[in-house]
């Protein structure tokens, strides 16, 4: 009768551990299809129902004529664990830059050029993976998350003067409705401070050539920014 005493008691202490451990179930395909690996840590640094704030530096990696660098306005909320709305506004300032300059002194003539001015863009930011890298004995958490959106982007072009060869040149102001995509690793400092490191891909509908003014393409615009934000 002891016996099987201790024999259901020790089955029942066996369920109770497998359930509390099911919300923290991984499955990895390296391993056998039977078998399953269960995390037993908690997070550190939850998101669900928190507000997130960021100001970040922007500098534009497509602009082929242009020196293009600006600032970024982030503002977030995570309504689950891995999902969050977030708005986001990107301000620019461009300058001449080398290439600009050789081709208008070999050609005597500017090249076509398009530069950004501003962006606004909500997104819907999905988080699934979070980890941690252990540097110097010090451990560090980070999530990284990945976003689609859209809204308005600003630019200037030089599109309606660059092939006159007696008018000056000038910029027109373009607003289009892009498609942004976005992936975001964020590296936590504390519970409320962290920094990240983001790649931003704006892509919209737009003339390209001066010569054809009705043809019209896909271009992109691609930012790095590098971000401190506070959690709340």
């Amino acid at each position: 009768m002891k016996l099987h005493a201790y024999v259901l008691i020790f089955v029942l202490s066996l369920s109770t551990m497998a359930q509390a451990g099911e919300d923290d179930l991984y499955e990895f395909l390296w391993l056998d299809p039977d078998k399953s690996v269960y995390v037993l840590q908690n997070k550190i640094y939850p998101k669900n129902k928190t507000f997130y704030l960021d100001l970040g530096y922007v500098t534009s990696m497509t602009s082929t004529f242009q020196d293009s660098f600006g600032g970024q306005l982030k503002f977030g909320y995570y309504f689950s664990e891995e999902w969050a709305i977030e708005g986001n506004y990107l301000q620019y300032t461009n300058t001449d830059n080398a290439s600009y300059d050789n081709v208008k002194s070999l050609n005597g003539q500017v090249p076509f050029v398009r530069r950004p001015l501003s962006s606004t863009t909500i997104n819907l930011i999905w988080t699934p993976f979070y980890g941690k890298i252990n540097t110097f004995n010090q451990i560090y958490y980070f999530d990284v998350s990945f976003g689609v959106g859209t809204g308005q982007y600003t630019a200037e072009s030089n599109l309606d003067t660059v092939i006159e060869e007696n008018s000056k040149d000038s910029y027109s102001t373009e607003t289009y409705t892009p498609v942004a995509l976005k992936t975001n690793m964020k590296f936590h400092i504390n519970k409320n401070m962290h920094v990240g490191i983001e790649f931003l891909s704006t892509n919209y509908k737009a003339k390209t050539d001066p010569q054809n003014t009705k043809k019209e393409a896909w271009k992109r615009n691609n930012d790095l920014i590098f971000s401190f934000g506070v959690s709340f």
